[in-house]
């Protein structure tokens, strides 16, 4: 199974923990147990190991390699 990342927005996500299911972003929060949390609220019959999650960094970066 391909991995679909969608383009995520710094300005809207930056500094927080999403979760990605089809590649969407369905859910956001401060933590990663706050965004686990909302998910088996809001989507219960979803198996976790279906939804990836990410750490959205505050500002974007830019890494060399020299």
């Amino acid at each position: 199974m391909k991995l679909k990342i969608p383009t995520i927005d710094i300005k809207k996500y930056g500094g927080k923990e999403v979760a990605i299911l089809n590649g969407k972003v369905i859910f956001a929060g401060k933590s990663l147990p706050d965004v686990i949390k909302i998910l088996k609220k809001k989507m219960p019959a979803q198996p976790l190991r279906e939804v990836t999650f990410l750490r959205v960094p505050e500002s974007l970066m830019v890494i060399y390699h020299v």
